[in-house]
Parts: C-alpha cells; sequence; structure tokens
C-alpha cells in the first residue's frame, strides 16, 4: 500500500488492508492491535466483524487463545 495514511474507500479495502498488515507483521492479532491498523480508527465492533469476515473467508484462523492469525 503506497499511502497507509489514506483511509479505504470500502469495507472490503479496509479488510484487504488489515489482512495485507497481518500477514506482513504476523502473530497473532486480537481486535485491540487489528484497530491500530486503521485510520481513523472505527468502532470496535467493526474491527471484530471484519477479524470474523476474514476468518470466515479463511484467510485467517482462529488461534487457541482466541486471537487470530494469518493463513500462510
Amino acid at each position: 500500500m503506497s499511502d497507509d495514511q489514506t483511509p479505504p474507500a470500502s469495507a472490503i479495502e479496509r479488510r484487504q488492508r488489515l489482512l495485507d498488515i497481518m500477514r506482513e507483521d504476523g502473530g497473532t492479532w486480537d481486535w485491540r492491535r487489528a484497530r491500530e491498523t486503521y485510520l481513523p480508527r472505527p468502532d470496535p465492533r467493526t474491527v471484530r466483524r471484519d477479524l470474523q469476515l476474514l476468518c470466515k473467508a479463511q484467510h485467517i484462523f482462529r488461534a487457541e487463545n482466541g486471537e487470530y492469525q494469518a493463513v500462510g
């Protein structure tokens, strides 16, 4: 992503940006860590929903501790 300060134009772009960052940075992610990647900072429900949708699409998985990790 060339300009990380530009908010995504759609929910699809927002989730793709989150997925890209999760893959790049690695590790486990909870909604608080994920929320730090959003500008402007959305309601926590939006972040949780994005994580759930990425999980449902099998781009990320839910780890034993309840946090998420990117697939491959």
